[in-house]
């Protein structure tokens, strides 16, 4: 054994010594001497014998080398005066690196997860990845997916349920529309809103901040925590669960019974086997794949989601010193100029509204419908607008005195009032506007805007009195998701059907776009006539053995809806069309083969009659020999190659032909159409309507605009800022795919439509080339 290490001596508590480095002497200690004194104190014994005394340093010494390792010299501020004080200095150990603390928001150590909800979150993941989303709509399986997503946290987190309860049963009730509803559009808005209330409901916050991170994927941030939780609830190596084990060898005999059974059942009948057929669809390789990627991505979800509920984290911003406000003069005379523009407006309004469509044609030269569409959105911006200003003001206003109070309530209270006012101006607006043209899904839509707007201002009413509302952020956002099942149940779809239905003789019922509407709109069909109301059902009825025998399938059991299933017993319970084709689908062979012999519908000759027969010298410009006389040399040089493409300018083409029109349709009383194919699916169409004066083809061209602007799909621009010569015009852009460019000259309506190419200023010149060839070719050969 070796000695152990000599220690100095104990000294008296009256002695003085000297202190550790860093050590604060105590009050009690008295000052101490000088060195030279303290040298010479106490008796020989007191020093200790295995430490001789330590010789004087050296001027100026290298650095001493330990193990080959240069040691840096000590700092200025080591301690010279004690040798032990040195030695506890080069062996103290190297400072640890400075370490990450855990997110105190997140990190719950004392938290373990069940194996059962482990499991279930698993079970979830798998589901919705194969059930969720099928490969011919959405349905049911999404509704019990959303439902799992909801009802499993809140099984997880095992307290506290009931104060979280009426928000996870909005969210439920969301993700159950698709269960209900047929239209993607209503099915999107709902699920997209309930996966972004979902963490919200889980774990409510109590401030604007909190609520916003919530909403805004901020449950992100306890992904990594939440499978640290789930992983300590995984049972060690050592100590394995009996019950976990025999959990799963239940599983996989209920599995093998179940797999047995059901084959000899399906086997034994055909109606169990095609709904086996329907439970378990094939699959190919590369699908599996997909789904199992899917399930990948959605299991972390699913683990943080529950988490979440367990962990209960705070999103809310910590209780920081008092912003600054504005005074009651800053606050004051803004609003107040505001408020008395918003006066002067709804004044106007009233006006308006009281003098009725004929002070508007006198006043705005417009219809009423027009005027109302000009303005329409617009006033939805200031309302927009106006509810973000209201909400900076309450923060900024000054609460100290009773006088500042009243001064915020009365500023704010009459801006939200009369924002109110601008929003009733705006739905009038658009209440008109359909009035004349009919519902559409995005009227539909505007109405249920401009209705969420409204009720937000009158939350905004009863918060700018109290001046405090922590109960506004979830208002907003229980305002929002009520609404949304409410534009659900209304059935969206069905009400469009119904409207322009029951309108029908006030409106130009477009059958096409009825075709167009989801399942839910079936039952509002059958009031349409016996040839129609074929038509339309026949997309919804049941596969029989010959169209299984082609391919087509019943739908994913998955993705049944009550609204789809409702509209497959309507079209099962009427007859089946008389013409195959119907009107739906052979509007495109009106127009290519009606005027070539094709066999197809019969046209009613006193409608429109063809003058293709006509032979090319007798018909002058209207006929399809015209097309070939087209300089298409600009248009070249824009496809990069020629326009006529695969096809060419022949005689038979569909696309080219001239007809004469039905003048109730308002589109003239002829039309040359002339098609050219480019490189790709590149195409160009150039169209001449001819009317019988000029202030109709004015008219028509406005009605054609109209028309247009409608679809809420073009951009249209005013043909005033592009031609000066024309007489009128307008440039649409659809989607940014079709460049269509109108011009009236004289009595005719030029249309030339460019597709799959640019859209922006370059296609201009080409467009305008080829209207005044149209032009001048109809006063050559006319």
């Amino acid at each position: 054994m070796s000695e152990p290490e000599a220690t100095p001596a104990p000294r008296s508590e009256d002695e003085p010594g000297p202190a550790a480095p860093g050590e604060a002497r105590s009050a009690e200690t008295p000052r101490e001497e000088p060195a030279a004194e303290r040298k010479t104190e106490g008796p020989p014994g007191d020093s200790p014998a295995a430490s001789p005394t330590p010789p004087e340093p050296a001027r100026q010494a290298l650095p001493p080398v330990q193990q080959g390792v240069l040691v840096p010299p000590p700092p200025p501020q080591m301690p010279h005066g004690n040798p032990y004080h040195q030695q506890a200095y080069y062996q103290a150990p190297p400072q640890q690196p400075r370490m990450i603390l855990p997110n105190p928001r997140w990190h719950r150590p004392q938290l373990n997860a069940s194996q059962t909800i482990v499991l279930l979150a698993f079970a979830v993941a798998l589901f919705a990845a194969w059930s969720a989303f099928p490969g011919d709509g959405v349905g049911i399986g999404l509704a019990i997916t959303g439902i799992a997503l909801v009802a499993v946290p809140l099984l997880a987190s095992g307290e506290d349920v009931l104060p979280r309860l009426p928000g996870a049963v909005i969210v439920a009730a969301l993700w159950s529309v698709a269960a209900v509803r047929d239209a993607g559009w209503v099915v999107a808005l709902c699920a997209v809103a309930a996966f972004a209330l979902t963490p919200l409901a889980l774990t409510p916050q109590r401030k604007i901040s909190g609520t916003v991170v919530a909403v805004c994927l901020g449950w992100l941030e306890g992904l990594a925590e939440s499978f640290k939780w789930a992983k300590r609830g995984r049972p060690a190596k050592d100590a394995r669960n009996p019950g976990t084990i025999r959990l799963m060898w239940t599983a996989g005999v209920t599995v093998c019974l179940l797999l047995v059974f059901g084959g000899l059942f399906a086997a034994a009948d055909s109606t169990f086997a095609g709904l086996v057929g329907r439970l378990i669809p094939d699959l190919n390789p590369a699908e599996v794949i997909l789904r199992l990627a899917l399930a990948a991505i959605l299991l972390p979800i699913v683990l943080t989601w529950i988490y979440t509920a367990v962990a209960k984290p705070v999103f809310d911003s910590a209780e920081g010193r008092e912003h600054r406000t504005v005074s009651r003069f800053e606050l004051a005379i803004p609003l107040g100029a505001l408020n008395l523009l918003f006066a002067a407006f709804i004044a106007v309004q009233a006006r308006v509204y009281f003098g009725g469509e004929d002070y508007v044609m006198d006043t705005a030269g417009l219809t009423f419908a027009e005027y109302a569409r000009r303005g329409f959105w617009q006033l939805s911006v200031v309302a927009a607008l106006s509810l973000a200003l209201i909400a900076i003001a309450a923060w900024l206003a000054p609460k100290r005195t009773k006088g500042d109070r009243w001064t915020a309530r009365i500023m704010l209270g009459l801006l939200a009032v009369m924002s109110l006012a601008v929003i009733v101006s705006a739905v009038y607006r658009m209440y008109t506007y359909t009035e004349k043209f009919g519902l559409t899904r995005l009227r539909i839509w505007i109405f249920t805007v401009e209705f969420w707007l409204a009720v937000l201002f009158v939350l905004v009413l009863v918060g700018c009195w109290r001046l405090r509302a922590t109960w506004l952020p979830r208002a907003v956002l229980a305002s929002g998701a009520l609404t949304l099942l409410g534009l659900a149940a209304a059935n969206p779809d069905a009400l469009i059907a119904r409207y322009n239905i029951t309108h029908e003789n006030d409106l130009d019922l477009d059958l096409a776009y009825l075709e167009d509407l989801s399942a839910d709109a079936a039952p509002e069909l059958l009031a349409l006539p016996e040839e129609d109301r074929e038509c339309l059902l026949n997309e919804w009825r049941s596969p029989s053995e010959e169209d299984e025998d082609e391919g087509e399938e019943p739908r994913d059991l998955m993705a049944w809806n009550w609204g789809f299933q409702r509209a497959q017993d309507l079209a099962d319970g009427v007859g089946e069309p008389s013409d195959p084709l119907c009107f739906t689908e052979y509007g495109d062979v009106y127009d290519s083969d009606r005027d070539y012999g094709v066999d197809g519908p019969e046209w009613d000759g006193e409608e429109t009659a063809s003058i293709e027969d006509t032979v090319p010298g007798e018909a002058g410009f209207w006929h399809w020999d015209t097309c070939a006389q087209y300089d298409l040399a600009g248009v070249t040089e824009f496809f990069g190659t020629s326009a006529n493409g695969d096809r060419g300018v022949v005689p038979d083409d569909p696309q080219q032909y001239a007809e004469e029109l039905d003048p109730s349709l308002l589109q003239g009383e002829r039309v040359l159409h002339c098609g050219y194919y480019g490189p790709g699916s590149r195409y160009l169409m150039v169209e001449t309507y001819e009317w019988n004066s000029a202030d109709e083809a004015l008219a028509g061209a406005m009605y054609m605009q109209l028309a247009d602007e409608v679809d809420g799909i073009y951009e249209v621009t005013d043909i005033a800022e592009i031609d000066a010569e024309a007489t009128a015009g307008y440039v649409a852009v659809l989607e940014n795919e079709m460049y269509q460019y109108t011009e009236v000259m004289d009595n005719l309506v030029m249309v030339v439509s460019l597709s799959d190419t640019a859209t922006d200023l370059t296609a201009r010149p080409v467009c305008d080339d080829l209207v005044s060839q149209s032009y001048q070719l109809h006063a050559e050969l006319s």
